[in-house]
């Protein structure tokens, strides 16, 4: 008996305890017969040494130790009978749980496997040749995610997960500094929240620094009951996002002032033209503009970045005003500083709420009713300035999960799942 194959086939642990090893294919199934050494049992019933062997029964155990086939313990399980009790029982199963046909082996594969958010539990079934339910059993059976403790700061935001489920979103909470999801909580409503941070201690709630958080009002109300010493931090991409969709509405609205019959086998429309072709000098960041020369069709011609944001600027006055306010902001939300922005700020939210486009004025409000959020924006910790750029991340990482699996009824396991596969430190229950 080679002890190369026993390592070949995950066993070492048994090496010393066996007396046949023996492989065979049949019928593109690996089959392993296996025997151990006698041992010195007791009677499980009475406790009595005096037994006598029976005969060996035949115990086949899922050991998926190859992808290219499945394979099969084939264990020679003895079977006793006490002499004084009359009781038969069968040695110890050191492979698999009591009644189970799957190895331990193959379980903790399994559970090895599905930490790659990527992998679903019906792959997993045909990679380790047992069936769907097996794995969510195995799965159910040994993970369950415990909330993790709170950190100095949380990123909080919601993500679809199906129409399926009782709520549509969940609400996601996230560890900023240390990359790990807190918890995935069934719904994003107020109330709900509420209760959740209630049931949490006092002493771990005063832990907590800051929330980062997108424009969701049910959010900051949240906070501000159940943590109220903590800061509140908006997002910075969600209010580039906003503005950016702003000025797309004026672009939009200024490119229709200059539409002409399209249908006309000629027509003479450069403003319309010039402002579609070139939609993302608006609301992209200018150096990130390919700088070379860019070719204009209809002008037959190639011009630089900087002679076609010149021509259209040009265009309309009203939406020159607007695209230099919106650049102002993005080059403040860039370089301010926590200690530094006040006056900047101030001066941006009079500048947006005087503004003559309605849009703008929109915005010039958002910016006064967030104006502590975006303040506390340029917080930073562990070197870098909090944003909810880790949690979308993350949230992607989510719905990955939940669109390979084709879905998850179970919230619970749900949850389980996408916490176990991104965070990939749960430990195993009852390992």
């Amino acid at each position: 008996m080679s002890y190369d194959t026993i390592n070949i086939l995950h066993l070492e642990q048994f090496k010393s305890k066996i007396e046949l090893l023996e492989t065979r294919l049949e019928r593109n199934v690996l089959i392993i017969e296996l025997k151990f050494y006698k041992q010195q049992i007791l009677c499980p019933i009475c406790g009595s040494a005096h037994i006598r062997f029976l005969e060996y029964k035949y115990k086949k155990i899922i050991h998926s130790i190859s992808t290219h086939e499945k394979s099969v313990i084939r264990w020679h399980m003895r079977r006793y009978q006490c002499k004084l009790c009359k009781k038969t029982f069968s040695e110890s199963n050191p492979l698999s749980d009591s009644n189970e046909n799957v190895s331990l082996y193959t379980k903790m594969s399994i559970l090895n496997y599905l930490k790659d958010y990527n992998h679903t539990f019906t792959s997993a079934a045909h990679h380790y040749y047992v069936s769907s339910q097996t794995v969510i059993n195995i799965f159910d059976r040994y993970v369950e995610a415990k909330r993790r403790k709170l950190p100095k700061v949380i990123n909080i935001d919601e993500v679809f997960i199906s129409r399926a489920h009782k709520y549509k979103y969940a609400c996601v909470l996230y560890d900023f500094m240390h990359r790990k999801i807190i918890d995935v909580l069934p719904t994003r409503h107020k109330r709900y929240l509420i209760d959740y941070f209630a049931r949490i201690p006092k002493t771990e709630l005063s832990s907590v620094e800051v929330v980062v958080m997108d424009m969701w009002q049910t959010y900051r109300d949240v906070i501000k009951l159940c943590i109220p010493h903590a800061k509140i931090a908006v997002d910075s991409f969600h209010l580039i996002k906003t503005l950016n969709e702003i000025i797309k509405r004026i672009r939009i609205d200024t490119m229709n002032l200059y539409k002409i019959n399209k249908s006309a086998p000629v027509h003479d429309d450069m403003y319309y033209y010039m402002l579609k072709k070139f939609h993302y000098f608006f609301v992209k960041n200018y150096e990130d503009i390919y700088d070379g020369k860019i070719r204009i069709q209809k002008l037959h011609a190639y011009w630089h970045k900087s002679d076609i944001l010149h021509y259209l600027l040009s265009v309309n006055d009203d939406l020159k005003d607007a695209y230099l306010l919106k650049e102002r902001y993005r080059e403040f939300n860039l370089t301010a500083s926590y200690e530094m922005c006040d006056d900047e700020l101030n001066q941006l939210i009079y500048l947006f709420r005087n503004h003559k486009l309605a849009g703008m004025r929109s915005f010039g409000r958002t910016l006064n009713n967030w104006k502590n959020e975006i303040k506390n924006s340029f917080l930073v910790y562990d070197k870098r300035r909090i944003s909810n750029g880790p949690i979308e991340s993350v949230n992607n990482k989510i719905k990955t999960v939940i669109k390979t699996s084709n879905g998850i009824k179970s919230y619970n396991r749900l949850r389980n799942k996408i916490m176990y596969a991104i965070n990939k430190d749960i430990p195993i229950k009852n390992k």
